[in-house]
């Protein structure tokens, strides 16, 4: 038992000095593309809406890459820092903060890589720092907007491509507009490098400096093609990428190879809630590259597995919310339609609250004394008791 305790601490502390000691290497981080820690997040594409206070999620992210890195000696066609096949995982953790607030952290690691000779084959990355808020809700639809802030901390290993050596700061803007059952999203942002890199290739040296991520996309529910009857699946489509901020130009302007600084990949994926209360999900997507940037695959694959555990009877009245009628009113457990989640407080209708009437289920009218709300007596004459207009 202490060995498998032990275990997890023992290969973090190796994967963090795998990374410490190659801070001289002259690699970056070469990742195009890293996961949400929302919980209804697609692969690329998310809500401008946040959790809910203090509901928290956890994920775990399965990733294969097919030539993710690749980089020639200059001037030639000698592959001198090439990555072939990368598997990786990052594991993920979000909580909301009150309403419109949530924070996250993702921690990446490659499991097994293949390339050139003396690529580590297993490293851990840049451990990642998330904050969300909303800025316009669009909880029954219509326009959202948030705002979203990242910091990516120097533990990764750069001569495994999976660490810059250097802190770097992001923020983006996101907009949507949804229809609930299909929605139009898109998103820009900027990231600050403290500390620019070098990249050389056949094209020659390129400068690593600041970046300007994006997002472009759609999601629709299947249900809206009158499949998936239960409304259990999200469908994602959306191309993402960056933008060189500097010191070069974008789309291969400015310093020669800058063509290499703007990544651009086509996302599919599909997100499917699993179980009667759906606090799991799994995402299976693609990622498509379209550029022959730094970092871009000729093709992603990844599956995701999500567990977002959520309180499925406010009221704690034992009705489950799906059902509740009243979701934040408890039923009264009286015996009296108590299915439906609400509570009943003039069962048999007659005008009298059940607190109040002494034949609660039998309709009456207003009497003194421990006959209020019973039905007459045959032949004898309704009175109002006092206090009754």
């Amino acid at each position: 038992m202490r060995s498998l305790f032990f275990f997890p601490i023992g290969l973090a502390a190796t994967l963090f000095a795998t990374a410490t000691a190659s801070a001289d290497s002259p690699s970056v981080d070469t990742r195009s593309w890293r996961p949400s820690t929302d919980p209804s997040a697609g692969l690329v594409l998310e809500s401008a809406l946040t959790p809910g206070a203090w509901n928290w999620n956890a994920g775990a992210w399965v990733h294969y890459a097919l030539h993710p890195v690749e980089a020639h000696a200059p001037g030639t066609d000698e592959k001198v820092r090439t990555v072939e096949h990368a598997l990786g995982a990052d594991l993920t953790l979000g909580m909301g903060l009150g309403k419109i607030a949530a924070v996250g952290a993702s921690v990446p690691v490659v499991v097994v890589q293949s390339g050139a000779p003396g690529l580590p084959s297993t490293v851990m990355g840049d451990v990642g720092l998330h904050g969300k808020a909303t800025l316009v809700p669009n909880d029954q639809g219509g326009f959202g907007l948030a705002a979203l802030g990242t910091a990516l901390l120097p533990t990764g290993a750069r001569t495994g491509f999976q660490g810059d050596g250097s802190t770097r700061v992001g923020v983006r803007l996101l907009a949507e507009y949804t229809l609930l059952i299909v929605g139009l999203e898109a998103s820009l942002g900027y990231t600050l490098r403290t500390e620019h890199r070098t990249w050389d290739d056949t094209e020659g040296s390129v400068r690593v400096g600041d970046e300007l991520p994006w997002t472009v996309g759609a999601q629709v529910r299947p249900g809206l093609f009158g499949l998936d009857h239960d409304n259990r699946q999200l469908w994602e489509l959306a191309l993402h990428g960056s933008l060189p901020a500097g010191p070069v130009g974008p789309f291969g302007t400015g310093d020669p190879g800058s063509a290499r600084l703007s990544p651009m990949m086509l996302a599919l994926s599909d997100r499917v809630a699993v179980g009667h209360q759906r606090d799991f999900s799994v995402l299976a997507g693609v990622d498509i590259g379209l550029t022959a940037a730094i970092g871009v695959p000729t093709l992603r694959g990844i599956l995701a597995l999500t567990w977002a555990p959520r309180e499925h009877d406010q009221d704690h009245d034992g009705v489950p919310d799906d059902v509740d009628q009243c979701p934040e009113i408890p039923e009264d457990r009286d015996g009296f339609e108590d299915s439906d989640g609400c509570p009943e407080i003039d069962d048999d209708d007659d005008g009298i609250v059940d607190s109040e009437d002494k034949c609660p289920r039998v309709p009456g009218v207003p009497q003194p004394g421990d006959k209020n709300g019973c039905p007459l007596p045959e032949g004898k004459p309704a009175t109002t008791p006092p206090g009754v207009h």
